[in-house]
């Protein structure tokens, strides 16, 4: 029963990976940053266009085997980092207050 359970977690997880990769190659991380700084109360919040970026961002999530909130909130801080633009100074109040809000959330 273990094995099924372990075939099953792998072949569920390495489906997120390649969902959220091929997301990824769709959705620019300054979107990313954009749309979440909105929903987050830095800004518009972008509407339905923003879709895409919101559930990229919530799709980056670890398991291992069950939900990792610090892992998740540290993945998603990083790849919101890629934007050259949430690495400005000015910025980090916005990208930890993301992370703060959303960055935990399963």
């Amino acid at each position: 029963m273990k094995l099924r359970a372990l075939v099953l977690t792998m072949t569920l997880g390495g489906a997120t990976l390649t969902n959220t990769t091929v997301q990824a190659q769709s959705v620019d991380p300054c979107s990313v940053y954009t749309c979440m700084a909105g929903i987050s109360g830095a800004g518009t919040t972008g509407g339905p266009a923003c879709a895409p970026s919101t559930e990229l961002f919530f799709s980056i999530a670890i398991f291992d085997p069950y939900f990792d909130a610090p892992a998740t909130a540290t993945a998603r801080r990083e790849y919101l980092m890629t934007c050259p633009g949430a690495n400005v100074a000015t910025n980090a109040a916005i990208l930890n207050a993301i992370i703060a809000e959303w960055g935990y959330v399963p």
